[in-house]
């Protein structure tokens, strides 16, 4: 399901503790006496709360309403959660560039590129250069060959995070959003499906995945 980011006074989103998409029940915070300036999302799925600071109102004749809030708690920020086989190291920057982006957009790309560029070290790769290691892994069928365009992306924006280009400061707004889907991905092709296909190859019976190893030792020494 396509991640659904957490928005002031919106139904429903993935939340930011569990990442589940559910129903959120909202209410302002009082202090006994009065209303404060927070609101509190409550996850239907987790019954966990994530606290909102409003950060604007709009003020009519009938009134002040609370219009834009930013989320405080917690501070992982706007991105979906790390995949739970992401590598520790990887990990550590993925929620470091979630918890700037709102702040910082160019600074998270950056971080991500980096994430990135470990991340290829994890799959096998030397890690020098992300160019060659995402085609490396494309060519290897570890990651699928379009992969190598939208990875693309990630080098260009992190390199003009760093030493700024042709990007418009806009531009890595949306582009460094997407970044945190295609790390998450990465880890679902390159890791995760790998294991799981590994897990259930166990779960066979080992006279007939002994002989489906035999046969496949047999073909690759007959196409030497």
């Amino acid at each position: 399901m396509k991640f659904i980011a957490p928005e002031f006074k919106k139904d429903g989103f993935h939340c930011p503790l569990c990442g589940t998409y559910a129903h959120m029940n909202w209410s302002r915070l009082s202090n006994g006496t009065s209303s404060t300036n927070y609101y509190e999302s409550l996850c239907s799925y987790c019954s966990e709360p994530s606290l909102w600071r409003i950060t604007k109102y709009n003020v009519s004749q009938f009134g002040k309403f609370p219009e834009e809030a930013e989320l405080i708690f917690p501070d992982n920020g706007l991105a979906a959660l790390p995949e739970d086989d992401m590598p520790k190291d990887v990990k550590t920057d993925y929620v470091e560039a979630a918890r700037i982006f709102s702040k910082s957009p160019r600074g998270a790309a950056a971080l991500l590129r980096l994430g990135l560029q470990k991340l290829c070290k994890h799959l096998g790769e030397d890690g020098s250069n992300i160019n060659n290691d995402i085609r490396s892994l494309a060519a290897k069928n570890v990651l699928p060959p379009m992969v190598v365009r939208v990875a693309d992306t990630v080098r260009i924006t992190g390199n003009n995070a760093v030493h700024p280009g042709t990007m418009k400061d806009e531009d890595f707004d949306f582009v460094a959003s997407k970044m945190f889907d295609l790390l998450n991905f990465i880890v679902k092709k390159g890791i995760s499906e790998p294991k799981e296909l590994d897990a259930l190859y166990q779960l066979t019976p080992e006279g007939p995945r002994k002989s489906a190893e035999d046969k496949d030792a047999k073909s690759k020494v007959s196409n030497l």
